[in-house]
């Protein structure tokens, strides 16, 4: 229905302010549907165009026979004024306030007790008409009669459906009159507010929001936010808490953050988030949109800390745990060269794993196994308790057996540990066993990506056949590089800022440990930092795992972009707690990812790169590695305690 049928009843009526006919008749019997609550309007997100701006538009006298605008008489508030109610709606399409979307105006009428007399508003120039117009459209709030229902006060406009923004208050039967789609007032016009939903995080069933909003027109008070849940509204939160880093940066005063928990069902849902307008502007700002995955559980995680070898005996340990379960034990499957070995349970109690993530229980394992001589190769898989699937690889190692020099070296960092600098810990093998085999160490340099070491690595009974290297950063076991083609080698490590000691050592197919060289070198990379720790195939999924963080901001969690055969793949956030990371690089967040992707059968080359999180600078290489995937990676999960 238009608003030339409501101006045309109203004269009928003879005198502004005498009772007409409902609205409802001008519906046409259309369906209406109800509601139980009459509500506050909750937001209102139109944004005006800037050649309205302060300026009433048409039919702005009180003759005109339209109603004002609430936020006129409202103390500038686009909201029902106390003892009012939404009444109904109608909408003018091809809206220039609403970025050419339909604009929806609403009556908030008041109560039939009087308390409102007819006037027209003489304050600003809408002047147009204030508790006179006696009709009611009648899609909101059908509960309450319209024996009680008096004259429409004033008009609420906003961008968003009214059956979407006040839920089941009001339905969808439309009325159009597009001759108000130029109407405004000076109090819509102003500054919408600003603000950010920073996270959207879940834990169990629960969810919790963070961010901060303020509104430039009045940036000392604080704001409401509605909330909204897969699309409709779900509860209102006022930004009060303080935020003294948002305050710095804008330049203002009050309190502006909000922190904010919710129950949810298990599945994803999507979280919206709109800072209600409290001055002169007319928008209520989206901060924010996240989906959360809610209660859908996670995989595993954990370490195998340390593989090695006393004579043919070698010792595997480390710790797992899941998080949906974290006062649990969890069986992991040890693998030898790629088979089957054995299943275990962790039941060894480990109080630093505790403490660093906050659960109970026993975590830890360690078993011992007999081996022959030469080298194998161990992997770790930890099975999955509660409600994620997967069985993810937790740590695999290279250990020679048999080898006098073999005896107590490393398996690789620990996820707990502190790296310490000192001598390699793969050996005393002085320099010279390496003489007069062509073994040599040539260049370790410091690149804009990390470290480059280049040599060369055969064995000393036939040069031309090429030898797998550990390569050892300050003291530990950090990257193996299986033998090439041909007895010279380059690699590119990552390397966070600050001094590194690299070791690199060779082995003979008879087990020898040969020393090929050992340098320092000084790293200055800006930007992002992080390492690749972990690349790994699991049945038809690939696990990659390791940290990133940037020392600028050193609590901000980095983005990582994983990278197939050259081409970009997918984005992910690093999140996971790494106590390890932090002490040692002064971090202060979450600076670990652990995340899963489907594979491809074949080779492929996997990078890892983490965002610079400043504009302009380039991401940051911080891992790269090739994988093939074949029948004999597929995991056996069959195994028993």
């Amino acid at each position: 229905m238009s608003g030339l049928a409501e101006r045309l009843v109203n004269r009928i009526a003879g005198r502004a302010g005498k009772a007409g006919p409902s609205r409802r008749g001008f519906l046409g019997g259309a369906a209406v549907l109800g509601a139980a609550l009459a509500v506050d309007p909750w937001s209102y997100l139109t944004r005006p165009a800037s050649a309205y701006d302060a300026v009433c538009g048409a039919d702005n006298t009180c003759a005109a026979g339209y109603t004002v605008f609430c936020c006129t008489i409202n103390a500038g508030s686009n909201t029902c004024p106390p003892d009012s109610f939404i009444g109904g709606w109608w909408k003018a399409d091809a809206s220039n306030f609403c970025g050419g979307s339909a604009r929806y105006y609403i009556d908030c009428n008041a109560y039939r007790d009087g308390r409102y007399s007819c006037h027209c508003n003489n304050t600003t120039c809408d002047q147009r008409r204030v508790a006179c117009n006696q009709f009611r459209y009648g899609q909101c709030n059908t509960q309450i009669p319209y024996s009680n229902t008096g004259p429409v006060l004033c008009r609420v406009v906003s961008c968003t459906p009214p059956w979407v923004q006040y839920g089941a208050t009001c339905s969808s039967s439309a009325a159009t009159d597009n001759n108000t789609a130029t109407h405004s007032a000076p109090c819509l016009s102003g500054h919408p507010p600003v603000g950010t939903l920073e996270s959207a995080t879940a834990s169990g069933n629960l969810v919790q929001l963070k961010g901060w909003a303020y509104d430039p027109d009045l940036p000392a008070s604080s704001v409401r936010l509605v909330v909204y849940q897969d699309g409709k509204p779900l509860t209102v939160v006022t930004a009060n808490h303080a935020r003294p880093d948002v305050n710095a940066a804008r330049h203002i005063t009050g309190n502006h953050g909000f922190t904010l928990t919710l129950a949810a069902t298990t599945g994803t849902h999507n979280y919206a988030c709109h800072a209600i307008n409290i001055g002169g502007g007319s928008g209520n700002t989206l901060i924010g949109v996240h989906n959360v995955a809610v209660n859908l559980g996670s995989p595993p995680t954990g370490s195998l800390e340390r593989a090695s070898a006393v004579g043919n005996q070698v010792t595997l340990s480390g710790w797992a745990f899941d998080r949906d379960a974290p006062g649990s034990s969890v069986r992991v499957v040890i693998y030898v060269d790629d088979k089957p070995y054995t299943v275990i349970t962790t039941s060894v109690a480990r109080p630093d794993v505790n403490a660093a993530f906050h659960i109970t229980g026993n975590h830890g394992y360690r078993l011992q196994l007999t081996a022959t001589p030469g080298r194998h190769n161990y992997k770790v898989y930890a099975l999955n308790l509660g409600k994620g699937s997967g069985a993810p690889l937790i740590g695999m190692h290279n250990v020679v057996v048999g080898s006098a020099a073999a005896g107590a070296h490393p398996a690789g960092p620990s996820s707990l540990g502190t790296r310490s600098a000192g001598a390699s810990s793969l050996g005393a093998q002085p320099a010279s066993a390496a003489a007069g085999t062509g073994n040599r160490l040539e260049v370790v340099s410091a690149t804009d990506s990390g470290v480059r070491i280049t040599g060369w690595a055969s064995d000393p009974a036939d040069p031309t056949v090429a030898l797998p290297i550990a390569i050892s950063e300050n003291g530990e076991l950090m990257h193996w590089l299986e033998a090439g083609h041909q007895p010279r080698f380059e690699v590119m490590v990552p390397a966070a800022a600050g001094l590194h000691r690299y070791s690199v050592h060779a082995f003979t197919q008879a087990g020898q440990e040969l020393t090929i060289g050992n340098h320092a070198v000084a790293v200055t990379q800006a930007g992002p930092v992080g390492e690749l720790e972990q690349l790994d195939a699991f049945g038809a999924a690939i696990r990659i795992a390791g940290w990133a963080y940037h020392p600028d901001q050193p609590s901000a969690s980095v983005p990582i972009t994983v990278w197939r055969d050259g081409a970009p793949l997918s984005r992910h956030e690093a999140g996971l707690a790494r106590p390890d990371i932090n002490r040692q690089y002064g971090a202060a967040g979450d600076p670990g990812f652990d995340v899963i992707i489907d594979a491809l059968p074949g080779r492929h080359t996997y990078t890892v790169y983490a965002a610079s999180l400043q504009a302009g600078q380039p991401d940051q290489l911080i891992g790269s590695r090739t994988i093939e995937i074949t029948p004999a990676d597929l995991p056996w999960t069959g195994a028993s305690t």
